[in-house]
């Protein structure tokens, strides 16, 4: 059996597992469409913008104060960082960039 023993003598953790298997609720969100929010292209350059009260599932491309809304896939985030959707597990979501 894999995983990493905290306590010796205890049951082995394997945390890799504990982030990979379905859970109920999902630790991610999980959205169908692009939700309405509060976000706002006004002020800010020319990029992409994770959407944090989306949970950064959605994520925005500014342009000239006119807006382009997207979605990630089920499972993965809008990290600014790298300007990718990647898996939740590397993304802090609202937070500023710091190595994970």
């Amino acid at each position: 059996m894999g995983g990493h023993y905290i306590i010796p003598g205890s049951e082995p953790y394997d945390g890799y597992h504990d982030l990979h298997l379905p859970h109920n609720p999902p630790l991610h969100p999980t959205l169908k469409y692009i939700p309405h929010t509060s976000f706002s292209c006004e002020g800010r350059d020319y990029g992409y913008y994770a959407d944090v009260e989306a949970g950064c599932q959605a994520y925005h491309l500014c342009q000239n104060k006119m807006v382009a809304s997207f979605l990630c896939t089920n499972g993965t985030l809008f990290n600014e960082q790298f300007q990718v959707c990647d898996q939740f597990y590397n993304v802090r979501c609202g937070s500023p960039y710091i190595d994970l």
